[in-house]
């Protein structure tokens, strides 16, 4: 295969796997902002364990390995092979955030990981040009940071001042060297970010 082929080959599977990233965010933020607090605590964590399991399967079993990689193996990067992938990651950041905050608060938070993230991903990728650490680009983070913004600005009741504020607060965590995963990280930051600077209903 050619390195233009290789290349294309792998920005598609970026794409996949940030467009999956989004849908299950997406997913997680509406049922948090919607479901009364039991049931999404009780919904999300049973995701957690779906996800755990599904995790426990694939590392252990070679036929379920095997099956997965053949499906879903080209969307892993090479630490996911050998242990817990974004999709659990974020799974597990989502329930932390819907067991800290309350469900709207969480839900802001969670968008801000599903969509802040996908987009720095994809923006970084493609049009990255000034990394100042490894695996973040000055254009990447001003994405995430723009993605955030409309999501605040989005909320009712929150105005701008609000929203770049929370908005920034959420940028500064995900653009910093911190030796958390993101998928964990940003979604409790970003619900703290929400609680602490935006006036939310709930």
């Amino acid at each position: 295969m050619s390195e233009p082929d290789a290349l294309t080959r792998a920005g598609t599977a970026e794409t996949a796997r940030k467009a999956i990233h989004a849908a299950a965010g997406g997913g997680a933020a509406a049922v948090a902002w919607i479901a009364p607090p039991s049931v999404a605590r009780a919904v999300l964590l049973f995701a957690v364990l779906i996800a755990l399991a599904t995790e426990l399967l694939r590392l252990r079993v070679p036929a379920v390995r095997r099956r997965f990689d053949s499906t879903l193996g080209r969307m892993l990067r090479p630490g996911e092979r050998r242990s817990l992938t974004g999709a659990t990651t974020l799974a597990i950041g989502a329930a932390l955030a819907v067991l800290l905050f309350p469900g709207r608060v969480a839900a802001i938070g969670i968008l801000y990981a599903a969509f802040g993230d996908a987009a720095a991903a994809l923006v970084g990728r493609r049009f990255g040009r000034h990394t100042y650490r490894p695996g973040r680009t000055v254009e990447g983070t001003a994405a995430f940071f723009a993605v955030c913004l409309l999501i605040g600005l989005a909320v009712p009741g929150a105005g701008v001042l609000a929203a770049t504020a929370a908005a920034a607060a959420v940028t500064f965590v995900e653009a910093a060297p911190l030796p958390v995963n993101d998928n964990l990280l940003i979604p409790v930051a970003g619900a703290a970010a929400c609680r602490w600077v935006m006036v939310l209903p709930v």
